[in-house]
């Protein structure tokens, strides 16, 4: 077992944290209550899932039923699910062992009656317990069909999407050292200005990228991608789901390069292609809704001197789950 590395509230071992064996509540839950889907159990594993009384592991007098170990497995993120299932269980076994001796240690020592004890203790409870209501209000955070297609309909040019062939030359500053890629500003005009007069005209972007295509220099997309709100730079984004088919955008100057776009085609998403990304949404407004509700409610004062105010605009971002140590307190 590689070296234990001590912090506060959180300990590392090779594997999985045992911090998550104090702090499983919240992980792995979805809204509806299921945990996320793994992978499919044998045959020997559905029979041994039957007999959650079975004592599957021992330290001393101290005994763990199945049961108690699968409850845990459960609550576990599902990375770290993804990883027991790979390593499988010794790991877990070795880890949850290792977590009794510890416990067992700290008890004959009395250090569970030391103040710094308690002060965790009592701050490991908050955090449970805010991990527990925070993950109620995920569960009762529901979007119904209606208000996903009511959203769909008044926001559907958020879903837009818009297909383009791209051109990417790549530039290199004055005075570039010898074998630094690229090409100098004045080639790197000549060759935009070749490439969207071949595209202008019509012809094929195949074609245009086999002529002018120059790896790690000049990139044509033979074949289109697709973009959507929010991806592209803001006046790119302007340009491209402005333009119409087969038109060609102006020429962008990014660092080190120069871009501009054909445009394929434009299509607007359907909403069963779209309803999990609404409904998604919809969840986080009212988990937000619900979240500051209860801030509100709570009338919550904050010393402005110890807890000042974020330097960046907008820094403070959205509502987030209670973050437990070892981890989030529910999955992403």
């Amino acid at each position: 077992m590689n070296q234990i590395q001590w912090g506060r509230g959180r300990w590392f071992t090779r594997g999985l944290l045992i911090a998550g064996l104090l702090v499983g509540v919240g992980y792995g839950q979805t809204p509806g209550g299921q945990a996320p889907a793994g992978p499919a159990p044998s045959a020997a594993a559905a029979a041994q899932s039957s007999s959650p009384d079975k004592i599957v592991l021992k330290v001393g007098d101290e005994s763990v039923t199945q049961g108690e170990v699968d409850a845990f497995i459960q609550g576990l993120s599902p990375q770290a699910q993804k990883t027991l299932a790979t390593q499988g269980r010794r790991t877990l076994g070795d880890e949850y062992a290792l977590m009794l001796v510890l416990s067992q240690d700290a008890l004959r020592h009395h250090l569970d009656s030391t103040p710094a004890f308690h002060q965790m203790l009592a701050l490991r409870r908050r955090q449970l317990l805010a991990a527990t209501a925070y993950q109620e209000i995920m569960r009762q955070s529901v979007a119904t069909p209606e208000e996903t297609s009511k959203y769909f309909a008044a926001h559907q040019s958020e879903f837009e999407e818009v297909r383009v062939h791209e051109v990417v030359i790549r530039t290199k500053p004055e005075g570039a050292k010898v074998g630094i890629p690229g090409l100098t500003a004045e080639e790197a005009k000549t060759r935009v200005e070749e490439i969207r007069k071949a595209l202008s005209s019509g012809d094929d972007p195949k074609k245009v990228a086999e002529r002018f295509q120059v790896a790690n220099v000049v990139r044509v997309d033979a074949e289109p991608s697709p973009v959507r709100r929010g991806t592209f730079r803001a006046d790119m984004e302007k340009a491209a789901f402005e333009l119409k088919d087969g038109q060609v955008s102006e020429v962008f100057d990014l660092p080190q390069s120069l871009v501009f776009f054909k445009v394929a085609s434009h299509k607007v998403g359907e909403l069963k292609d779209v309803s999990s990304q609404i409904e998604s949404t919809l969840r986080q407004q009212k988990i937000n809704s619900a979240v500051d509700g209860l801030k509100k409610n709570a009338k919550v004062w904050l010393d402005d001197g110890y807890f000042p105010a974020p330097s960046q605009p907008g820094a403070q971002g959205t509502a987030k789950p209670p973050v437990l140590p070892g981890g989030p307190a529910t999955p992403k």
